[in-house]
């Protein structure tokens, strides 16, 4: 859980900087080709288990919670990479955000479990 919130606290402060001054901060084309290149290593490195469970369970055809998280944060990098040659919104950096919040969710439910298990004397 380190390297995620590491890796996506620049995406957070660069956000919040250009929702504070109105404008995006260090400026529209920078702001897009930084949301991009920090949103990568998040999505497709640290996420990667993410990815592979879902592709895992949609050529088996079953539902898993990893694969509409999957979806979104592959529309959202997409989004971002078609933003930096045309006037559309890069969603790279909320993509990133929603994978590190999906990973933190599973994360703490693994440690409940296991703490559930301490509980119960298994």
């Amino acid at each position: 859980m380190f390297w995620v919130w590491l890796l996506t606290l620049p995406i957070i402060l660069m956000m919040a900087a250009s929702r504070a001054f109105g404008a995006p901060w260090p400026g529209p084309f920078m702001l897009r080709l930084a949301m991009v290149t920090l949103a990568f290593p998040v999505l497709f490195i640290v996420g990667e288990p993410l990815f592979a469970v879902a592709i895992e369970a949609a050529r088996a055809r079953r539902w898993h919670s990893a694969l509409p998280v999957a979806a979104l944060a592959a529309i959202g990098y997409l989004s971002g990479l078609i933003a930096l040659v045309g006037p559309t919104p890069s969603l790279a950096g909320p993509s990133a955000i929603l994978v590190s919040l999906y990973l933190t969710g599973r994360y703490v439910g693994l440690l409940n479990g296991r703490r559930s298990k301490r509980a119960r004397g298994v």
